[in-house]
């Protein structure tokens, strides 16, 4: 139990307002009726007479109104029966009555309990008005430690958002919550459908089925390997945590860069529903709706749901096929829905479980010069993403207040999808092989996930408090993948003008222990020590990388006939195995993590951190077969073929694990009598053989997504998180993140300019591999040297029946660059390795190919609500510059290059509805 429980009541923060507790055992049972708003909201207590704390932990419980204290001392009167009816103010003066004590809200997401005023000396001036009161924050609860504990007491770098703050900003998606969230950057994909998370320089750009995030994202607990669903669609959530740093030791899965959570909303003992319906000028419609019910005294449900259209942007040529805006690329068709249970058996066993769907029907997005500057189509976006997930958490009080838990999730992800990966070729190109045609189509993929973990813990009010878990999941993937890319002379890569990647069985299975001890060495001195050690599994069974001799939808209908084992033994016109990827590989890992914290003072945190990150190697497209032969049956095939596989598992298939190790100094400070909270981090971290992905060409001209392990990096970094209370009505918030990451060894070639990598980077000087270049020293990719955000809010009445909340927010960001080349701009000549001569850029000079410049996003909103009614209206502006703001490029080697651009300005209304 923390320090701060031992020593005073004031410290305790007596119920979640900010997130939902576990289910209990009801203490009493409230109904809410007419529940407008709190001043007007009416509930049936039935509370005994009991310690003081108690009533207020039940009244908190049922009402979901924080109910913290400022009262020194342990000893609290006894509080009288509550019976009957009461509005939340009249339940708290009938409770207090007679204890000295008063309560005051705090900007109306909860009390806080403090000592009576004293009275005056009989000599002294009274004032004419009473004093006003100061502005206190409210507690936030994080269990970012698999233990609730006080964010303010929790000696980790964590941002946490709650559901209100979460709703009351807006942030609904995962590029918003990215504004918010210190060395937090995200991009997307266009033909898989993907985000890609970077954490302190920590990520990775390989979106393909075998590519994997040193950003672990878990959902209720479950661990996500694909980031859709909740994860991309933020609704009716709890609270959202944002762990930075190394994650090695208290989550099965881990992470070299950190940890996100996402915690829905659970269903809650008294009746209530919403609705909310958006509108803005880029013709986005979204429209959300929850609803709670309480079925029996220890049953409750929760069905929440949300749909997002919005059409496109973009404008298409008039020799591009037709298409109506809503169906253009870069429009937006999403819905998702959870129906969550929490059933309480008894005194000692919960049973949560949900089940939610999400549907992406958009046409994909597509890289772009600008805004302005049309497409040109031949291969309509269409995109078909089904996943269903299950997840369940059955938790168990044993004696001595000890804890098994039993979390599983499972879920299924189906996709389909045609992009159009030139932009630029005319309709009819599909067939005419004088022109240049170029179009991406996963035909089919599956992606099952199973996850099995058990945890046993102490109680929370041990000094020595221990937990122990055993972690498995699994994954089983299949896709064909099929690529058109037919050059100006009907050719392609290495001969062949479209490719089908057809992987049936890639999977992965983790298996790990791990565990944490924390120990109150005294009053103020915590230390904690933690480890976990697991077996981490890649595999590819039966992979095979296709070329055909013509185009597989235009020429075959996408049926690829007798396949030959490869292109020596060929005939004309038949399709061939370009490489075989099958593979598995296990690597074993241990990771520890050691802390070290001082706490003064209930507002005053010091730590000092050491912590290790591990992501294991992952599987990538394997080697070719070179002889002639009769067919699969030939015995020649068959030995050569095992010695392919050999050397697939040697290292040609796949590319190693990653490590990191980072010692951190961290502060949390509450300022100003409890109105202000200044948290710090300042870190170290080495980061060991990275894995690099991007698009590699090879000798015949093939591109293919290809990793290396790079030897090594550091990041060194400052991030600092402010909360302000600045009066009664307003709120500042806002971060400051300052990263330095750098290579300090890498050795690579120029992947998109393999001839001329030393116009940017000086050569190695291998004549033996003369377009090898030193990268050592560049900053790593998606890493802004200085981001800031700065959000303000302020609350004012409107006449005597509505109340305003007015807000404003910024985010800055220096700039950064999209490749580990950092190459910048191009000035019209390329430097060639092998000659060592200036030859002229055929594509011409270009600025900023693979950098993006400093820039600032502005947002501002006005919130209306009655103060005694139902309903809200939201007036919203977002980047009301109308910044163009790239997240990633897409060709850095052509004229004009393309990239993920982030949406335009918009303006739009929200409107509300509660219900209960």
């Amino acid at each position: 139990m923390p320090k701060t429980c031992h020593r005073s009541f004031s410290a305790l923060l007596l119920a979640t307002t900010l997130g939902a507790l576990p289910a209990h055992p009801v203490v009493a049972g409230a109904v809410a009726s007419n529940a407008s708003s709190p001043a007007v909201t009416v509930y049936s207590f039935q509370l005994p007479a009991q310690p003081l704390e108690q009533s207020l932990l039940a009244l908190s419980r049922e009402t979901g109104m924080a109910v913290m204290t400022g009262v020194q001392g342990a000893s609290l009167p006894a509080a009288p029966a509550l019976q009957g009816r009461y509005t939340i103010d009249a339940a708290l003066e009938f409770l207090l009555a007679g204890s000295g004590l008063r309560y005051r809200r705090v900007d109306g997401q909860g009390v806080v309990i403090l000592p009576r005023r004293s009275e005056p000396e009989p000599s002294a001036t009274l004032e004419e008005h009473p004093a006003e009161p100061r502005p206190l924050l409210e507690e936030v609860e994080v269990i970012a430690s698999k233990r609730r504990t006080n964010l303010q007491h929790t000696p980790m770098a964590i941002t946490a958002l709650h559901g209100e703050r979460l709703r009351e900003r807006n942030i609904d998606s995962l590029e918003e919550l990215a504004a918010d969230v210190p060395s937090l950057q995200v991009t997307r994909n266009g033909d898989h459908t993907t985000s890609m998370l970077y954490l302190r320089g920590i990520g990775s750009d390989n979106h393909t089925e075998a590519g994997d995030s040193g950003i672990a994202t878990h959902v209720d607990g479950i661990f996500s390997s694909r980031v859709q669903g909740t994860a991309v669609l933020l609704y009716d959530l709890d609270r959202v945590e944002v762990l930075r740093g190394p994650q090695g030791t208290l989550f099965g899965r881990n992470s070299t860069g950190g940890v996100i959570n996402y915690h829905s909303a659970r269903p809650t003992r008294d009746w209530s529903s919403e609705m909310s319906i958006t509108l803005d000028s880029n013709q986005q419609k979204k429209w959300r709706a929850v609803a709670n019910a309480p079925l029996t005294d220890n049953w409750a449900l929760r069905w929440a749901a949300v749909k997002q259209t919005a059409d496109s942007p973009l404008t298409y040529t008039s020799d591009s096929i037709a298409a109506r805006a809503a169906d253009r690329y870069n429009n937006t068709d999403l819905f998702s829905h959870r129906l969550s249970s929490d059933w309480q058996l008894g005194d000692a066993l919960n049973w949560w479980v949900s089940f939610e769907g999400f549907e992406d029907r958009g046409a994909g997005s597509l890289p772009l010069v600008d805004y302005d500057t049309p497409l040109t189509i031949d291969t309509p976006g269409r995109t078909v993403l089904d996943q269903d997930t299950w997840r369940s958490r059955l938790e168990l009080a044993l004696p001595a207040a000890h804890t098994l838990s039993y979390i599983a999730g499972h879920g299924l992800t189906r996709r389909s999808q045609d992009w159009d990966a030139d932009r630029e070729s005319p309709l009819g190109s599909e067939t005419d092989p004088a022109i240049y045609h170029q179009s991406n189509r996963t035909v089919w993929s599956k992606y099952r996930a199973r996850q099995h973990e058990l945890q046993l813990k102490n109680s929370d009010d041990e000094a020595l408090r221990w937990l122990l878990a055993y972690f498995h999941f699994s994954e089983q993937n299949a896709i064909r993948f099929d690529l058109e890319h037919q050059l100006e002379d009907g050719s392609g890569w290495g001969g062949a003008p479209s490719h089908s990647f057809q992987q049936p069985h890639r999977g992965t299975r983790l298996n790990a222990v791990y565990g944490q001890l924390d120990y109150d060495v005294s009053e103020y001195w915590q230390a904690s020590v933690g480890a976990r050690t697991g077996r981490d599994q890649r595999y590819d069974r039966g992979g095979r990388n296709i070329a055909c001799p013509d185009l597989i939808r235009a020429d075959r209908g996408g049926e690829l006939g007798v396949i030959a084992v490869n292109q020596a033994s060929a005939n004309p016109g038949q399709c061939f195995v370009a490489n075989y990827n099958d593979v598995d590989r296990a690597w074993r890992s241990t990771t520890a993590m050691a802390r070290l914290s001082y706490q003064p003072a209930d507002e005053t945190l010091l730590y000092l951190l050491f912590a290790e990150g591990f992501k294991p190697g992952i599987v990538q497209d394997g080697a070719s077969l070179s002889g002639t032969y009769s067919g699969a049956e030939d015995p020649a095939f068959q030995q050569d073929l095992t010695l392919l596989i050999a050397r697939n598992n040697d290292g040609a298939a796949y590319v190693g694990p990653e490590t990191s190790t980072n010692i951190e100094m961290g502060f949390k400070l509450g300022l100003l009598d409890g109105a202000m909270t200044l948290n710090g981090a300042l870190f170290d971290t080495g980061y060991r053989d990275l894995q690099v992905s991007g698009i590699a060409v090879a000798k015949d001209g093939t591109e293919l997504i290809r990793s290396t392990n790079a030897p090594s990096a550091t990041i060194r970094g400052l991030e600092l998180e402010l909360n302000w209370a600045s009066s009664q009505n307003g709120r500042v918030s806002g971060f400051l993140s300052w990263l330095d990451a750098r290579y300090n060894r890498f050795y690579a070639v120029d992947n998109e300019f393999p001839d001329h990598g030393a116009t940017w980077n000086p050569s190695v000087g291998d004549p033996q591999v003369p377009n090898l270049v030193d990268f050592s020293g560049n900053r790593l990719k998606q890493v802004p040297r200085l981001s800031l955000g700065l959000n303000y809010r302020h609350g004012f009445p409107v006449g005597d029946a509505l109340r305003a909340t007015a807000r404003l927010g910024l985010h800055y960001t220096s700039s950064m660059y999209f490749d580990e080349a950092n190459r910048g701009d191009r000035s019209g000549f390329l430097w060639h390795n092998s000659t060592a001569e200036w030859v002229p850029d055929p594509s011409g000079a270009a600025r900023n190919i693979d950098r993006r410049p400093t820039h600032s996003l502005w947002n501002a909103g006005i919130k209306l609500a009655p103060h005694a009614g139902n309903w809200w209206l939201d007036l919203y502006g977002d980047n009301l510059t109308n910044a163009l703001v790239a997240s990633d490029v897409h060709d850095a080697d052509v004229a004009v290059p393309a990239y993920y651009y982030g949406p335009p300005r918009s303006v739009g209304l929200r409107f509300g509805l509660q219900f209960d």
